[in-house]
């Protein structure tokens, strides 16, 4: 796995996630970070990657260092995935980062994008390690739409996709990962 997309360790049992966004009214890039409680071992991967600037030409690196990862669909990822332990569950949480509308066709294919990530690492380490155990996976998309009604449902699912939770940045920053509310739990 590349290093570079390790976003934060988990260490102090919490996740710290920074994306870099632009406002129309701001020349340069704004950045967002929200800070995740975790209930035990964990860490944050940034899967949507800053891109690099590489001899003129702009380049994600590598996911894993034998994939040509730069086209579709291993392009089109969801912006985090947290991994982490909470009693003897292992989980693993996709999200995405909005800051404008909540565009249901982007944020479903990103945030499934992300959960075939989850299955291409998880069936890679069972290759290696034998370890079969179930991975439950939640998906979230955090936003700033202060009136989110027309696109989601009375739990704050996304009507287009009941499987994505959405949340505004307030209500997320500071909470425990584990405790946020999402109907949809898939396992692998």
């Amino acid at each position: 796995m590349n290093s570079e997309y390790v976003v934060h360790d988990g260490a102090g049992a919490k996740v710290l996630l920074t994306e870099k966004y632009f406002r129309p009214e701001d020349l340069k890039p704004q950045e967002r970070k929200i800070e995740l409680l975790l209930p035990g071992a964990g860490m944050a991967f940034k899967l949507d990657h800053d891109d690099f600037e590489v001899s003129k030409k702009k380049i994600k690196p590598a996911l894993f260092h034998f994939l040509d990862d730069n086209g579709k669909p291993w392009s089109k990822r969801c912006d985090f995935v947290v991994f982490y332990v909470n009693g003897r569950a292992f989980h693993a949480d996709c999200i995405e980062f909005k800051s404008k509308g909540i565009n249901s066709d982007n944020i479903k294919s990103q945030l499934n994008a992300g959960l075939c990530w989850v299955r291409s690492v998880k069936k890679t380490v069972e290759n290696y390690t034998a370890d079969t155990r179930k991975i439950k996976i939640r998906k979230f998309v955090f936003g700033t739409n202060e009136n989110p009604g027309t696109f989601i449902d009375g739990n704050g699912q996304l009507n287009a996709d009941p499987s994505i939770r959405y949340y505004h940045f307030d209500q997320v920053n500071g909470q425990p990962l584990a405790t946020l509310a999402n109907t949809s739990v898939q396992e692998i």
